[in-house]
């Protein structure tokens, strides 16, 4: 494909307009090239479908949230209980931040797409491994009692479920940081260790 990076990077951002604006199942290629003022054919060279454009910006999505959560997991202090409350608030609130960013702005991490599913199946894989790792640390400091890492890690996350897209996008933001600090505390009693 091609390698242009300044082209590239003009038919992403004229993409992400579009799509904050129309969403991407209102958007064609057309449009694309149009708001990028390119021909059709130019986005056509950076990327083979319009689908591919969908998937590089949905990545570029996850990886913010995979990102602040990263963040909040490598603090240079705090326990690791700390750090846990930590990755999940700024998980959440980076997916608030991305639904507040147009009528359309939730859709790169939520919807039928299939480069938004593609895109969201490497966030799960790797969402997984960073929770893993911060559960593993805990049972290393003594803070955390858990048997099975990679299982708890999985169950962690169906917890937290609804503290993520769609569900975390219906709710009113106080109200959802409310539930994601009681959560916090029904889930840390369960994993911290006692005695």
């Amino acid at each position: 494909m091609g390698c242009d990076h300044a082209r590239r990077r003009q038919i992403l951002e004229a993409a992400e307009r579009l799509f904050r604006q129309h969403g991407p199942a209102k958007t064609t290629v057309a449009d694309i090239a149009r708001e990028a003022e390119i021909g059709i054919g130019s986005v056509y060279l950076e990327f083979p479908s319009k689908d591919a454009v969908v998937e590089a910006l949905s990545t570029a999505r996850h990886e913010r949230v995979l990102g602040a959560m990263r963040a909040a997991a490598e603090a240079p202090s705090g326990s690791c209980v700390e750090r846990f409350r930590a990755v999940f608030d700024a998980r959440a609130r980076e997916f608030a931040a991305m639904a507040a960013e147009g009528d359309h702005g939730a859709e790169m991490v939520h919807c039928a797409a299939a480069g938004v599913k593609s895109a969201h199946g490497r966030y799960l894989a790797e969402e997984r491994t960073l929770v893993a790792a911060l559960l593993e640390r805990g049972v290393r400091s003594g803070e955390l009692a858990v048997a099975d890492v990679e299982a708890t890690a999985a169950v962690v996350l169906l917890a937290y479920a609804s503290f993520s897209p769609p569900w975390l996008f219906q709710r009113c933001a106080e109200r959802a940081d409310s539930e994601l600090q009681a959560m916090h505390a029904l889930v840390l009693r369960g994993l911290e260790a006692r005695g």
